[in-house]
């Protein structure tokens, strides 16, 4: 039996994160941590160019230069092992496992614990898209998908709607009186801006 994947957005803000790789992988993870509030630790052998005008730009995020080692892995909330190393990816999320430790082996679904997803933010609003490990360029094309349907330019539109919808729940405390209001402002929004009816 197949069990389905749980989506959930984690607050990483303060949480200690490892990172074990300096490629490609690594960059990506970073850039999608990047503003999370989360502390940071990277240990690579080497790290790419990428990686290193990233870090420059970030003097809080630790970096060593170096092979990782088991006591790398103490009071850790996260891992990504962001490697091409499968039978490193495999020892590293054992020894994590015993520690309690959850870890993602990028581009290595069988030595993960959960998959990242790709985001697409559009103001206040993040969509996630996941094939649980399995096809990264689908998450990629369909996250290229919802940014060309919803454009840069639609951000201030719905940070505007997120601080009404907040600002009504001052000026109309009754719920069913705010759904009715709201329903009417999307519905207006969906047929003169977006052209739906």
């Amino acid at each position: 039996m197949s069990f389905k994947k749980y989506p959930i957005f984690l607050n990483l803000e303060g949480k200690n994160i490892l990172i074990v790789g300096g490629g490609g992988a690594c960059l990506e993870k970073l850039m999608g941590l990047e503003f999370t509030g989360a502390k940071i630790h990277i240990i690579s052998l080497s790290f790419s160019e990428e990686v290193k005008s990233f870090l420059e730009k970030y003097p809080n995020i630790q970096s060593e230069e170096r092979a990782v080692r088991e006591d790398d892995l103490d009071n850790r909330d996260i891992i990504f092992l962001a490697t091409s190393d499968s039978e490193t990816n495999k020892t590293y999320r054992s020894l994590a496992k015993r520690k309690g430790i959850w870890v993602n082996s990028v581009d290595d679904p069988k030595n993960c614990d959960f998959y990242s997803s790709s985001t697409v933010t559009v103001g206040p609003v993040q969509f996630a898209i996941s094939t649980d490990g399995m096809f990264a360029g689908v998450s990629s094309s369909l996250r290229k998908l919802f940014e060309e349907t919803i454009p840069i330019e639609d951000h201030e539109l719905l940070e505007t709607l997120f601080v009404m919808r907040r600002n009504l729940k001052e000026i109309l405390p009754n719920a069913e009186e705010r759904k009715k209001v709201l329903k009417e402002i999307i519905q207006k929004l969906n047929a003169e801006y977006f052209h739906k009816s």
